[in-house]
């Protein structure tokens, strides 16, 4: 504590070197400033992994109320706890992870040459903010992501298809649905229809058809699974159709699996929950 004085003498110079360095920091990227626009408000927002040899495709859209709906080969419906909730809305709402954001925007303005053949993306996004990591291969030189890892943590057990209890609430309703497989050399076709809630039949090619009832996990997927499939256009198929869907919902779709584009793993989803629950071979 003898150096007083001395500490006294050069503090204006040592705080005006230090005010350089962190000028210097922002101005590469490397500490971003707090931003002055609003922070993004919170709502619905999914958590998606991508890629990979295999083609992987896993969604997992939490809705703002806490129901959540897992797009995988295994889909599954539910809801996340309060407590979960709570601490998902300050993350996702914070200013630290809008730092996040806006350093992995400043990073993939800086040209790199990455060789990767099996790439997998994991993405959360909400509004306008979209964050993703990739693995094995790339980013290795992106700091630390906090408020990113930390919500990864948290969705775990969903994205995993446990949830912390069923779906809350009656809307969106289960609505008429039939669909077709078409029959192709090497599988014979079938006629699934839902026409009431819960309850519903099947006819497959060569076979009588027989009643079936849907469990009420079966049917929370299939409500939240509806609008995915009912919003946004039905584009012209450039391709062979194997299955066809009618939905009436609002609108009601009629279309071809080929047609969906975009929202294909959406599509996926429902066929193999109806495929799971009747059984199909």
């Amino acid at each position: 504590m003898g150096h007083g004085v001395g500490v006294r003498r050069t503090l204006p110079r040592r705080l005006a070197g230090l005010m350089l360095v962190a000028a210097l920091l922002a101005s590469a990227g490397c500490t971003p400033e707090a931003s002055s626009e609003p922070p993004e408000p919170f709502g619905d927002f999914a958590v998606g992994q991508f890629g990979g040899v295999a083609g992987l495709q896993e969604i997992l859209r939490v809705h703002a109320d806490g129901n959540a709906l897992l797009i995988a080969r295994e889909p599954a419906s539910g809801r996340l706890s309060a407590e979960d909730m709570d601490r998902l809305r300050t993350l996702l709402t914070s200013e630290q992870f809008r730092q996040e954001v806006a350093l992995e925007l400043e990073w993939k303005r800086k040209p790199r040459k990455i060789e990767c053949s099996d790439q997998i993306i994991t993405e959360v996004s909400m509004g306008s903010l979209s964050l993703s990591r990739s693995g094995p291969c790339g980013k290795e030189d992106l700091p630390d992501a906090p408020a990113f890892n930390e919500i990864l943590t948290i969705v775990g057990p969903a994205r995993r298809g446990d949830f912390a209890g069923p779906v809350d609430g009656s809307e969106p309703r289960l609505v008429p649905i039939r669909l077709e497989r078409l029959t192709t050399s090497s599988r014979p076709g079938y006629l699934i229809t839902i026409d009431r809630p819960g309850e519903g039949s099947i006819k497959l090619e060569g076979a009588a058809a027989r009643r079936g009832a849907l469990a009420s996990a079966d049917q929370d997927t299939l409500r939240l699974l509806i609008p995915e499939l009912t919003s946004g256009p039905i584009t012209p198929c450039q391709s062979t159709e194997y299955y066809r869907i009618r939905i009436e919902g609002a609108p009601p779709v009629d279309a071809a699996d080929c047609e969906f584009r975009r929202r294909y793993p959406e599509f996926r989803a429902m066929v193999q929950v109806l495929e799971t629950a009747f059984g199909v071979p």
